[in-house]
């Protein structure tokens, strides 16, 4: 009789428990939990604002010390109850290594942060370029984050590539006093250079080896903890800030070397066999291409049916989707300068971000239609993260971005169809690599400073 008392006792705190989860999810909003804030990756915001308000930007500063890397990635967000947060991998430099902090947008403050390495709560994972956005699965509370765990410096290269590893960590328990961290993958070769993003059960990134040494593409089945994966390899060259989006049943991402892969999702993923994916090489010339095409650098975007992205070849690229998932160049644009922006689009108008060295460069808007005339809206500063855009590619749109110089800051431009105006920016401070995240009227970014900035 005990035992059974006590089986019901369980069940009823299961179901309370259960009913308490679910009402903790339905209060909770993630509105940027991805790259480009959507599964298709085209970052078309509402809401944003056209002015700072007073008390804004709010900057807080992540670590004492500066270097080249601090945020090099776009921080994810979550609105709960009203209260807006947001999520930012970072280097925390030295002992502290690589770090998470979650930040109230209101008050600028931190609410917690993940704690130095060889300690509990740490990601232990050494200080470095961390260039891997996350991803937030709201639906169970989860963040996932890629981060660069091992490397050896090679001084004949001056670049800390050899040898590199990686992991993928899960971090739950986001509205406790500090997260609990888990191991997804570990031991991983290679940087995990690439946004995180997830389809169904799937989490999908890339790495970067270096070189011409061929990286994989990962594909992680989290709907258990068992963390059963597929890989794909290409013959050579690896994936460096190439997020993956999917259309219809397959999975596309660019590469250095100019390719874009796709694979079949799910079981198929590694099949060798020819209806399970292919590649498009953007070099040749017979079928669109062209032969200075460069690396793929930018993530994905999809929009009614067809992939945009950009490449160092300094080229827009849209490609149409054909039968058995194969992409084919539908047209290509040329920009001002090389590429690693992934495009935006609203309307006839498509957003993106352009650079010459860490001193040129600017936005550009290319039509989507007729003769793909490009139009320069702002210019004299270097631009390599996407475009978030408010508007709709009618009258007046609103552009926000940052810019990668040693007086790098936030910007807000506006454009009429033929001039772009400086609405407002953030006080120049240093290189602002990746670009904003927005949710709930924030607008969030940092820089290699390690500054965190919200703009209202």
């Amino acid at each position: 009789m005990q035992t059974k008392l006590n089986l019901r006792k369980v069940l009823a705190l299961g179901a309370t428990l259960a009913m308490l989860a679910t009402s903790a999810l339905a209060s909770s909003t993630s509105s940027w939990p991805v790259y480009g804030g959507n599964a298709n990756h085209n970052s078309v915001v509402s809401g944003a604002p056209t002015s700072i308000a007073t008390g804004y930007p709010k900057q807080l500063n992540l670590t004492s010390t500066t270097g080249w890397d601090g945020v090099d990635n776009v921080p994810v967000m979550q609105t709960v109850d009203g209260v807006t947060y947001a999520y930012v991998l970072f280097d925390g430099y030295g002992t502290n290594g690589a770090q998470v902090v979650k930040v109230n947008c209101a008050t600028g403050g931190e609410v917690w942060r993940t704690t130095a390495q060889q300690t509990p709560g740490s990601l232990n994972a050494k200080s470095g370029f961390q260039l891997s956005t996350p991803y937030l699965d709201d639906s169970t509370g989860t963040l996932y984050v890629g981060v660069i765990s091992a490397y050896t410096y090679d001084p004949d290269t001056d670049e800390y590539l050899q040898n590199s590893k990686s992991k993928i960590l899960a971090l739950t328990n986001l509205d406790a006093a500090q997260p609990t961290v888990s191991e997804v993958l570990i031991n991983i070769d290679g940087q995990i250079n690439t946004p995180i993003v997830k389809y169904g059960s799937y989490i999908y990134f890339g790495t970067w080896p270096g070189g011409s040494n061929a990286g994989k593409y990962y594909q992680v089945d989290v709907s258990t903890t068992s963390y059963t994966y597929k890989t794909f390899t290409p013959e050579s060259y690896g994936f460096y800030w190439a997020g993956a989006v999917k259309s219809g049943n397959y999975i596309y991402f660019g590469s250095d070397n100019g390719k874009l892969y796709y694979r079949q999702a799910g079981p198929r993923f590694d099949s060798t066999a020819a209806t399970a994916g292919g590649v498009l090489d953007l070099t040749d010339t017979t079928i669109g291409g062209a032969s200075d095409a460069g690396n793929v650098r930018s993530t994905v975007m999809l929009d009614d049916g067809k992939l945009y992205f950009t490449s160092q070849g300094g080229y827009l690229w849209c490609c149409t989707v054909g039968s058995g998932g194969a992409p084919a160049i539908s047209w290509k644009a040329s920009l001002g300068g090389t590429s690693t922006s992934t495009p935006t689009k609203v309307g006839d108008r498509i957003y993106v971000g352009y650079y010459s060295g860490f001193s040129a460069g600017g936005v550009q808007c290319v039509g989507a239609s007729g003769s793909h005339t490009v139009t320069t809206v702002a210019s004299g500063f270097p631009v390599q993260c996407s475009i978030l855009v408010q508007g709709a590619g009618t009258g007046t749109d609103y552009l926000y971005f940052n810019t990668n110089s040693d007086s790098g800051a936030g910007y807000c431009y506006s454009y009429n169809g033929s001039t772009g105006t400086s609405v407002w920016s953030t006080d120049g401070d240093t290189y602002a690599l990746g670009g904003m995240a927005y949710d709930n009227g924030y607008l969030v970014f940092g820089n290699d400073k390690n500054h965190l900035y919200v703009v209202k």
